[in-house]
């Protein structure tokens, strides 16, 4: 076990510094930033933003969010949640009125999503990471799939393409975004799939601690991965802890939670609006970094 440790730290920091002489490698389909000049915790915990945007190529800063999730990481339970939030919620969005939570990336980018989120939530972020479709597809082909449970049959030829039998699937590139897309197959609509989006990211958790756990090199093809579809800027250090916290998560200890919402319009829009009842859960995250 402390052999297998000690390979898994070495691994992390040779590849840390491999990101850190080589530097960005073409364009840049996953976007990652820090919010902060450095990694410092509050009091152990962590929170990352997760955006999926809804650019069909490229990844373009000022396009609308199609995924919005808070990551939060307690460092020293080692127990961690998934916040998600409807991309139709209704908010205020700082220097621009009221809008839908998507559309503040379109009008700021990162920094206004995440300027509106801690507004929302009282939550402060450390970092925020970003990808569209066409990359998202390329880095789930590189990883080889992921194995997800499906809930449900689930049937969206004219929307996102989705075509899924119920039970455990192996998603691969085409088949996740269409599945983490799909909102006309469920009664629950964009909340429903946000709800996905967030067991989505658990999937992923449980594949890289599966293969490292198999084999602590393995974490060299996902470093490798994110170095050929994603510009950092972040530290190497600051890699190299973040990159040790995923390493060391288990899934049973990532709760996914989905902001209570209740449907309305806002003229002839279609919006959601977020409960009273959301107040206790930012709390409860912002205190134990984890739901």
């Amino acid at each position: 076990m402390i052999r297998r440790a000690a390979a898994l730290l070495l691994t992390i920091a040779v590849v840390a510094g491999v990101t850190t002489l080589t530097g960005p490698i073409n364009a840049a389909p996953v976007v990652m930033g820090s919010l902060r000049e450095s990694f410092q915790p509050t009091d152990g915990k962590v929170f990352i933003l997760v955006i999926g945007n809804d650019s069909r190529s490229g990844n373009p800063t000022h396009s609308r969010a199609d995924a919005i999730h808070i990551v939060g990481i307690n460092t020293k339970t080692m127990k961690a949640g998934i916040l998600n939030f409807p991309r139709d919620s209704w908010v205020n969005i700082p220097g621009r009125g009221s809008g839908k939570i998507n559309e503040a990336l379109y009008h700021g980018g990162p920094a206004l999503l995440a300027q509106t989120l801690q507004n929302v939530t009282g939550i402060d972020l450390d970092y925020w990471a970003m990808v569209g479709f066409q990359h998202f597809r390329k880095i789930i082909h590189a990883l080889g799939g992921v194995k997800m449970h499906v809930p449900t049959r689930v049937y969206d030829p004219r929307g996102s393409g989705a075509r899924l039998s119920a039970g455990m699937q192996k998603l691969g590139s085409h088949q996740a975004l269409a599945y983490l897309r799909t909102r006309h197959s469920f009664g629950g609509g964009d909340v429903t799939r946000t709800s996905n989006q967030g067991r989505f990211l658990i999937a992923l958790l449980k594949k890289l601690r599966g293969e490292v756990g198999h084999s602590p090199a393995a974490l060299l093809r996902w470093m490798s991965v994110t170095q050929r579809y994603a510009r950092y800027d972040m530290s190497a250090d600051e890699l190299f802890r973040l990159g040790v916290i995923a390493t060391q998560l288990k899934p049973k200890d990532v709760d996914s939670v989905t902001v209570p919402v209740s449907v309305g319009s806002v003229g002839a829009a279609s919006v959601v609006f977020i409960s009273g009842g959301a107040r206790s859960i930012y709390q409860r995250f912002r205190l134990n970094g984890s739901l």
